[in-house]
């Protein structure tokens, strides 16, 4: 019964409106949409999820830090690149080259030495393809020679003007360790007295 009376009920409104002046019915309703403002700004939310981006002003330096002490000390000095170029290619070299070492790394074909830099490990892949082999290998060279820059510029950069290549081959050292500790199960890595093996 109450909702025979409901079905009533709607026939009659809709029938007061027309019966108001309304030559159409839609024309009777009025929406306003609400005030959009647009903006080139993100919400909070959008700046959370995506990220947001500002232009540099033309005098900003870029900055980056490696690792450069070499002695037994609580925590870890940084030192910059600050405007030493040298630094800052060798450190984008090694930016570079990360993914690439990893996928060697991962099939078996590059360990890390006790002395600093990576190494070729033989693996069938690799001893039967020589243009892969010349690809690694130039991989190779690139990351060890920008390690080698990063060890040197890292110490002139601490102090030293130019570094003593016992004091490169200590920074060296302690490079190594940081890659013993960072290697992924199964990595070849050498063990201080220069047997290679898989990190367990």
């Amino acid at each position: 019964m109450k909702m025979n009376k409901c079905c009533l009920i709607i026939p009659v409104v809709v029938a007061a409106i027309a019966a108001a002046g309304c030559s159409s019915m839609p024309s009777c309703l009025e929406i306003s949409p609400p005030d959009i403002h647009l903006t080139g700004e993100k919400t909070v939310i959008e700046r959370q999820i995506v990220g947001e981006y500002r232009e540099l002003e033309k005098d900003a330096w870029i900055v980056s830090s490696v690792r450069t002490s070499i002695t037994k000390t609580k925590g870890t000095p940084m030192a910059t690149a600050g405007g030493d170029e040298e630094l800052f290619k060798a450190l984008k070299i090694r930016e570079f080259n990360e993914e690439k070492l990893r996928i060697f790394k991962d099939e078996g074909a590059v360990g890390e030495t006790n002395a600093g830099v990576a190494a070729y490990i033989p693996t069938q892949k690799y001893e039967g393809n020589q243009g892969l082999k010349n690809a690694l290998m130039k991989v190779l060279e690139d990351e060890n020679r920008a390690r080698a820059s990063i060890f040197e510029r890292s110490l002139a950069k601490s102090g030293t003007e130019k570094p003593a290549p016992d004091q490169v081959a200590a920074f060296a050292k302690k490079f190594a360790e940081e890659q013993y500790a960072l290697a992924k199960k199964n990595d070849w890595i050498q063990d201080k007295i220069g047997q290679w093996v898989k990190k367990r």
